[in-house]
């Protein structure tokens, strides 16, 4: 009797590393498949960034020209933004098999202010706009929350 519990704990063991091994290996293709991502945006992005600003140049000087053409900016920027704090937060998780909640509510709260970005509040329910700024407000108080909080457990293991 035993030994079946020791035989039936060693298979346990062995399939759990292989479950470990083929998440491991989809984790890593996911990270290179999102880096390439990143890295194509930003040669997309600084392309039309620069030819945006060559071709534009002449007739750039209207005030809502330049209101358009830089809401296109940093939009293209945010977007750019938030695919490399993705790369950080699976790289992270590769290193550490842990999900840093602080990375992930600083990505959300990176793409909830490119929305805000993209929003045009004169067509927006004054609703929506109470809601866009109470996600806001909850991701900015949880990602200050989880920092006090790391810095207090930082301070007491010092301590110790």
């Amino acid at each position: 009797m035993k030994f079946k519990l020791k035989r039936s704990s060693m298979n346990k063991n062995f399939l759990i590393g292989i479950v470990e091994c083929i998440e491991k290996v989809i984790i890593s293709i996911l990270l290179f498949s999102l880096l390439f991502v990143v890295l194509y945006s930003s040669i997309v992005f600084l392309g039309l960034l620069f030819k945006g600003i060559t071709s534009q140049y002449q007739n750039s000087f209207t005030e809502n020209n330049i209101l358009t053409h830089l809401h296109k900016i940093f939009g293209g920027f945010m977007m750019v933004l938030i695919g490399v704090e993705l790369v950080h937060t699976v790289k992270m998780y590769l290193k550490e098999d842990v999900v840093h909640v602080e990375i992930v509510l600083l990505v959300a709260l990176i793409g909830i202010s490119r929305h805000v970005i993209d929003l045009d509040f004169k067509a927006l329910n004054p609703l929506t706009i109470i809601g866009i700024s109470s996600l806001i407000i909850v991701l900015s108080l949880g990602y200050y929350l989880i920092k006090k909080g790391m810095g207090i457990k930082r301070q007491s293991s010092l301590r110790a």
